[in-house]
């Protein structure tokens, strides 16, 4: 039986212990957090003592760990035996549909990190599944989760910026060759995508989102510059909007790796910001009618969500957490939900599909279209 009737304490299951597991392992662990680890999951019978010492928990700490909490290779007789109230789920991208769909069936709210499915028809079916069974599914696009982003979004959709020209968003994330060869299914087009897919779908969704607008076109070019792999790791894009504003993308892995950027641009008639992260770190620049607003947001952060949320700027996923956790109590979506994994998926595979056909690509999709259908899209080297 679930311990959320009994206790404010979530029990969490952690099914894969690759990087990304990192982060959530230590927002799981992190004090007050209201969440209790319940179970791990992973066809290495090792990971979860690597993943434990990645995450710097060593010594006492670990061995308790490692002692008190089941591991399972299976998660289907995890979520059988277990009943977690919240499954996280982060595996390789290409299997996400079949595990969130048997942790959902299975009674269980899910964090999924991103991307939400390597095809259309399935990160549709995720939506559904989440509406029939009222089970929250939260999506791990960390963006919408950075301090300011929450307030920046309502004032776009209150009028304050005015009428929206334009965004932009650049995914600069490089990684070097090691990276794609540390795992066969890195940059291949069924389990993994390319730039677009892994590394900038979640910078999409936030800057749609920022800027109020669901994506009705889309047009693309790829190209695999510097990598060996079967995906792109370079894109550009352009997406027009339901309310006529238009959005620009780059996402790339080629440059530097010690020089990762993320930022995301906004013009209004009444305003504009910058905003991202760079090297780490956060960067912002927000004018009204020619006038600096940073101080206003800043201050207005701090007295809304206090000190905590600044520093969820080291490890975003304990506010992906915390709020699934308060939306569980309060019975409504998380900020980053089921709908916005669906959209996000569909906008890169239309950007996707209109570099393969050389058209622009209307949304949304009317048919089913899914990632491995760009295999051979570049000639093999």
């Amino acid at each position: 039986m679930s311990n959320v009737a009994q206790s404010s304490t979530y029990r969490v299951a952690l099914i894969g212990c690759g990087r990304i597991a990192v982060k959530h392992v230590k927002a799981i662990l992190r004090k007050k957090s209201g969440l209790s680890l319940c179970a791990v999951v992973d066809t290495n019978s090792d990971a979860f003592n690597k993943l434990l010492d990645g995450a710097g928990i060593k010594g006492k700490r670990a061995q308790r760990l490692l002692q008190n909490t089941p591991f399972y290779r299976d998660y289907a007789e995890m979520l059988e035996q277990e009943k977690p109230d919240i499954t996280a789920v982060t595996v390789p991208s290409g299997l996400h549909y079949p595990i969130c769909t048997a942790a959902v069936n299975a009674g269980s709210h899910v964090l999924l990190e991103k991307p939400m499915s390597m095809r259309a028809s399935e990160a549709k079916s995720l939506y559904e599944l989440s509406k029939k069974t009222g089970k929250k599914i939260a999506m791990g696009h960390i963006y919408r989760y950075f301090p300011i982003v929450g307030n920046l979004q309502r004032d776009v959709a209150n009028g304050r910026f005015g009428k929206i020209s334009h965004g932009s968003v650049i995914v600069r994330w490089g990684h070097d060759q090691a990276y794609y060869d540390s795992a066969s299914w890195r940059g291949t087009w069924k389990s993994d995508g390319g730039a677009l897919m892994n590394q900038s779908v979640h910078a999409i969704d936030l800057l749609c989102w920022l800027m109020n607008g669901d994506a009705i076109s889309a047009t693309a070019m790829l190209a695999r510059r510097f990598h060996e792999m079967e995906a792109e790791d370079i894109a550009c894009g352009s997406l027009t909007l339901d309310n006529g504003a238009l959005c620009q993308v780059e996402g790339t892995t080629n440059s530097p790796s010690d020089d990762h950027e993320a930022s995301f641009y906004l013009l209004g008639s009444e305003g504009s910001f910058r905003i991202g992260l760079r090297k780490g770190r956060p960067f912002f620049d927000i004018r009204i009618r020619g006038k600096k607003k940073n101080r206003e947001y800043f201050m207005k952060e701090l007295k809304e969500k206090g000190i905590r949320a600044l520093l969820r700027l080291t490890n975003p996923h304990a506010g992906i957490y915390e709020d699934l956790r308060e939306a569980i109590k309060e019975n409504r979506q998380p900020i980053a939900d089921a709908k916005s994994g669906w959209t996000s998926v569909e906008n890169v595979l239309a950007l996707y599909s209109s570099a393969k056909t050389g058209v622009r690509t209307e949304l949304p999709l009317t048919s089913d279209v899914g990632s491995e259908e760009m295999s051979g899209f570049f000639p093999l080297q």
